[in-house]
């Protein structure tokens, strides 16, 4: 008999052939033809096993949970069933997954929410350097926020809240949005049986720690960009498009830039990102 690819012959003891049996497709097979399939939450995928093989050796990575000074706080949001009410017409600022923007918070449009639903979600208070982070959602999970500026009432809603950072909040940001960052939740998200994540997961995600002075840098570039970014917020909210367009444009330029040279840094190409 002649195997292929997909037969396999059957030997008795004596070594003569006996059958052929059909071999639709191996592990390996299938993990090549669909990659991105889920088999259960301890996801593995080979592009997954050097996850920071490329950053450089001199640089110390921790958890997540490691460099926080408080759990992760969870999401919740406003209620109905509770009374509680969306709309223009209430004082307390409400964040959601629609204020994360690539370049920073929207501020053109803000949601409020009723004094019955701040009092309950009081806990998810905003406070300026939190990273507020999107843990459900298809295609919206690990998108990112940094909280540059509060009112006096906020609070949030369906997003985590990381606070209390050892390191500059704002490295962490843009190391979210870095490769690093980015596979690390794409191999959580592939792992998971539904559209969500928990703190527990993302507790766990693997940060490179930059020296302070390189990390005071990453925040300064930043906050070049995002004076940018209000620009466009702005321009957006009295309703000048081409002025929108324009600061936007810019500001996400910057943005990508400060992302890939951080990754530079990372892995050990570049010493600082300016």
């Amino acid at each position: 008999m002649t195997q292929s690819k997909t037969q396999k012959i059957i030997k008795d003891t004596s070594g003569e052939e006996v059958a052929m049996i059909r071999v639709d497709k191996t592990l390996k097979d299938i993990m090549e033809d669909k990659p991105a399939s889920r088999w259960d939450v301890d996801y593995w995928h080979p592009k997954y096993d050097n996850l920071l093989a490329e950053a450089s050796s001199k640089l110390e990575v921790v958890n997540l949970y490691e460099i926080l000074t408080e759990p992760i706080i969870a999401p919740d949001h406003v209620r109905a069933s509770k009374k509680e009410k969306i709309g223009q017409d209430y004082e307390c600022e409400y964040r959601t997954l629609k204020d994360l923007k690539y370049t920073g918070l929207n501020y053109a449009k803000i949601n409020y929410c009723s004094d019955n639903a701040y009092k309950r979600l009081k806990r998810s208070e905003l406070k300026v350097d939190d990273i507020l982070f999107a843990g459900s959602g298809i295609g919206a999970i690990g998108r990112v926020g940094v909280v540059e500026e509060i009112s006096k009432k906020s609070c949030v809603g369906d997003l985590f809240i990381i606070r209390n950072i050892k390191i500059e909040p704002y490295y962490l940001y843009v190391y979210f949005l870095t490769q690093f960052g980015q596979s690390q939740i794409e191999k959580i998200f592939h792992g998971i049986q539904s559209a969500k994540i928990n703190s527990t997961e993302i507790g766990h995600i693997k940060v490179v720690i930059l020296n302070d002075k390189v990390q005071k840098n990453i925040k300064n570039e930043y906050k070049k960009m995002s004076n940018d970014h209000y620009k466009a917020m702005q321009a957006k909210k009295s309703g000048n498009e081409a002025e929108y367009k324009k600061h936007i444009g810019k500001a996400e330029k910057m943005l990508k830039d400060l992302i890939a040279r951080t990754e530079a840094v990372i892995r050990g190409e570049r010493e600082d990102v300016i």
